[in-house]
């Protein structure tokens, strides 16, 4: 029996055992992720996928979270987008700085989220 999942106002029904992040780009979200890869197992580690979900104590990953019926998710709130901005301040921190000799130079997915989020 599918689950239905309310995504930024958007009412989306989904298979139980789906994530979060699966769900919200079903409803058309564009969630940030770097970690994740569809072939592996969720593993939530770069933390930028993060979401609200109503009833939680913080973000979440979304990559690694699990759909719940009636659960209803933030995907762009402020709290959303500042995790987001320290999150990729803080992989920036320890980033080498030759993106404009680097080989992925605009076709890098961490500098596409940094020009996103306003973040340099």
């Amino acid at each position: 029996m599918p689950c239905t999942v309310t995504i930024d106002g958007k009412r989306v029904d989904v298979e139980p055992g789906t994530t979060v992040l699966e769900a919200a780009r079903a409803a058309g979200a564009d969630i940030p992720t770097l970690c994740h890869d569809p072939a592996l197992p969720p593993m939530g580690a770069c933390r930028l996928c993060v979401v609200e979900v109503e009833g939680a104590k913080g973000p979440v990953a979304s990559c690694a979270m699990p759909v719940s019926d009636g659960m209803v998710v933030r995907t762009e709130t402020d709290k959303v987008i500042a995790s987001r901005r320290f999150i990729l301040d803080l992989l920036l921190s320890d980033h080498p700085k030759d993106c404009l000799t680097c080989e992925k130079n605009g076709a890098c997915k961490l500098q596409e989220y940094a020009y996103r989020y306003g973040v340099r």
